[in-house]
């Protein structure tokens, strides 16, 4: 405790239940923790993990969902009520993940992830119990994992997270980030159609798509020096003919974009497209542009949240070791914040290990990782606690969120002009075929898209606002928007993201 105070004495009544509660349990806590750990689930193939934490959860008379939403690996844990006598109450959320990356096991200490959360499930329990008047609920919202990483995506459009008004969880590491930005990721798939004949056989009535596409992958290299110094534009050439004496009908080729604001997604997007549209022209092709995943959004964290964190974490003598305000690899947990206040935060673990390696790996195994683990989890459960209890930081909350996705997924016509005018610019949509026709068609930067295909891209819908049931409560409701680009993603490692080179192909 900070200044080695009693706990007693500088606690809550309730904050000092849930103090309490943890300290008896903590034992068995570090065991459960220990049993993920050796259980060593793969993304997707999590039974073991799931099967340990459902029955720890159900023996202290949590209400549990296995299989939840359809999902085999994912579980939903609840204690108490949320609307009771007609009134509604708030709902704290705790996400548990317990997958591993890969044959290197928890580097990246999922398995603490698992035991943070049910640590502050357990100190909120006593709270809600043994409370005089109803006050709400906590629950547990256990996640399935895929090797494409967007398994909490799959999850929030299945409505997994309906009814939960606060997500709060904790990731251990070897530095300390307590509001970390993650960068929107997408990845598209661009194929170009041509005309092929022999390549000796009346080569004026050819349309090279090879051509096209390295045309497509100069013409990027050419315009990176307009690239922010955060933007990633990275490709690869899929296909370009199997024959030499052959021009191929098609050549296609991938690429990744990432950008750390919805906006500057769209734009580095819009500049790509050009690219492709002008090798398109230049080669007499069609080509058309898809995605070939979700899209990974960026992150909404609104700062009550972080200031709660905060003045918790330091109540129970965390010191915020290695703290750092760097850039975050996209993270699935991105989309999930647009819909529910979300706080994710990575906390320095104990160790110089750096995270996603076999050091760390064997780190979050052993015995040294477990007072960490502890002390997140009370941080957690104090922070619930002061949401639980009070309206005013709810509505603040609540408040800060929609302001903020406002301010990140706001009207396209926001976006500040960096390298080129708006009118110049088309956004890609996921479902619509780009056809380019021959270069006598195409008049100034217009490009033949018929009036269906506007339409698509217009500038999108309405992103869902924070919980329906909090909002009924602090009347916190406003607009908001969703930008209307196609959804995309792929993988990339955290050293890719800190090189100060990002524009390399």
């Amino acid at each position: 405790m900070r200044n080695g105070k009693e706990p007693s004495k500088i606690l809550t009544h309730e904050k000092w239940i849930a103090f309490s509660a943890i300290e008896q349990q903590q034992e068995k806590i570090h065991l459960l923790g220990e049993d993920i750990w050796k259980a060593h689930d793969v993304s997707g193939q999590e039974k073991t993990s799931h099967d340990i934490i459902v029955a720890f959860l159900k023996k202290r008379d949590f209400k549990v969902q296995t299989h939840y939403m359809g999902f085999p690996h994912a579980f939903r844990a609840s204690y108490g009520e949320n609307v009771s006598g007609g009134a509604e109450h708030p709902n704290i959320g705790f996400l548990c993940q317990y997958d591993t990356a890969d044959e290197r096991g928890h580097c990246h200490g999922h398995n603490l992830v698992s035991a943070v959360a049910v640590t502050a499930a357990l100190g909120l329990q006593p709270v809600i119990k043994f409370s005089q008047e109803p006050i709400g609920m906590v629950t547990i919202i256990g996640c399935q994992g895929n090797p494409k990483g967007t398994g909490k995506i799959e999850m929030l459009e299945a409505g997994c997270f309906k009814g939960i008004d606060f997500l709060l969880t904790a990731y251990p590491s070897n530095f300390t980030n307590v509001k970390p930005r993650f960068i929107g990721c997408r990845t598209h798939k661009i194929t170009f159609r041509g005309r092929t004949r022999k390549a000796y056989e009346r080569p004026w009535e050819i349309a090279n798509p090879v051509n096209a596409t390295v045309l497509a992958y100069q013409n990027i290299a050419a315009i990176r020096q307009q690239f922010n110094c955060e933007w990633i534009a990275r490709g690869v050439i899929l296909n370009g003919g199997r024959r030499a004496d052959m021009i191929p009908e098609e050549s296609s080729m991938e690429y990744l974009l990432k950008a750390p604001r919805p906006l500057e997604l769209k734009v580095l997007g819009d500049l790509l497209y050009q690219c492709f549209s002008g090798a398109a022209t230049a080669a007499g092709c069609k080509f058309e542009v898809e995605s070939t995943d979700k899209e990974f959004l960026c992150n909404v964290v609104p700062e009550a949240l972080v200031e709660l964190y905060s003045k918790n974490a330091a109540l129970m003598g965390f010191t915020f070791h290695n703290r750092q305000e760097s850039l975050q690899n996209h993270d699935d947990i991105a989309n999930v914040s647009t819909s529910v206040p979300t706080l994710k935060l990575f906390y320095y673990a104990g160790t110089a290990a750096k995270l996603g390696t076999d050091e760390f790996s064997r780190y979050v195994g052993s015995k040294d990782s477990q007072f960490m683990t502890i002390v997140q989890g009370k941080a957690l459960a104090m922070m619930a606690i002061d949401l639980i209890t009070s309206e005013e930081r709810m509505r603040d909350v609540f408040e800060q969120h929609q302001d903020e996705l406002n301010k990140y997924y706001g009207p396209i016509d926001q976006i500040p002009t960096t390298t080129h005018s708006q009118s110049q610019q088309k956004t890609v949509d996921s479902n619509t075929v780009v056809e380019m026709g021959q270069p006598e068609e195409i008049e100034g930067n217009k490009t033949p898209i018929d009036a269906t295909d506007e339409e698509k891209l217009g500038d999108g819908e309405d992103l869902p606002a924070a919980g329906k049931s909090s909002e009924s409560r602090v009347d916190s409701k406003k607009d908001s928007h969703q930008e209307s680009d196609s959804l995309g993603a792929a993988a990339f490692t955290e050293d890719e993201i800190s090189q100060s080179d990002t524009h390399e192909s």
